[in-house]
């Protein structure tokens, strides 16, 4: 009995160490720096803007000449192309220097020396968009009433809601019909110079 009684404690012993060290292996302990990480949360706010541009494209601008001989018999028309580069939406005027196509020769009783045309404007924003219209030159004069008459601003000239920075079609349209007039035209060269400009718009 003395003999197993030893063995029984022995037992008891070796279990009692087993669940000490049991029992020690669940403990964790972090050394400086280690552990579990803290979590803070730090909201920064970054704003930036960007300013509207506007103007005409590289090569964009409408530039040339015409020259009809006989217009006064044939009529005229010619295109010339537009490419803006307005990141929103824009205004677009046109002045014209004679308001019509005159000729420096004084026209004696019963000969005119100015000729009416017209000038048509279309242009085309990326998202398909446009804005068109047409006016007689005389009304792009000073003090003319045609809706892009004058120089362009936030408040003058054919909007375009959209923003144009590629080639999308738009023009400047120059045009006129053999001449009807009462008067007939004096003999001469006629001339006139349109003056287009580009502006941001609201």
């Amino acid at each position: 009995m003395g003999f197993l009684r030893v063995l029984f404690l022995l037992a008891l012993a070796v279990i009692s160490v087993i669940a000490s060290q049991h029992a020690h292996a669940q403990v964790t302990a972090y050394a400086v720096g280690q552990g579990a990480v803290n979590s803070v949360e730090v909201g920064v706010e970054v704003r930036a803007s960007v300013l509207g541009r506007c103007g005409f494209a590289t090569g964009g601008a409408p530039t040339g000449t015409i020259d009809q001989a006989d217009f006064d018999q044939s009529g005229f028309t010619k295109d010339f192309a537009i490419q803006l580069n307005c990141t929103g939406a824009s205004r677009i005027a046109i002045s014209s220097a004679n308001g019509g196509m005159a000729n420096a020769v004084t026209g004696g009783t019963g000969y005119q020396t100015k000729a009416p045309y017209n000038v048509a404007l279309y242009v085309a924003a990326d998202n398909g968009t446009n804005a068109s219209a047409t006016c007689a030159a005389a009304t792009l004069a000073a003090g003319g009433s045609c809706t892009f008459a004058g120089t362009a601003s936030t408040a003058t000239g054919l909007r375009l809601s959209g923003a144009s920075t590629k080639a999308n079609g738009s023009y400047l349209r120059v045009s006129a019909p053999a001449y009807t007039g009462t008067d007939t035209l004096a003999a001469g060269r006629y001339t006139d110079t349109l003056s287009i400009t580009v502006s941001v718009s609201p």
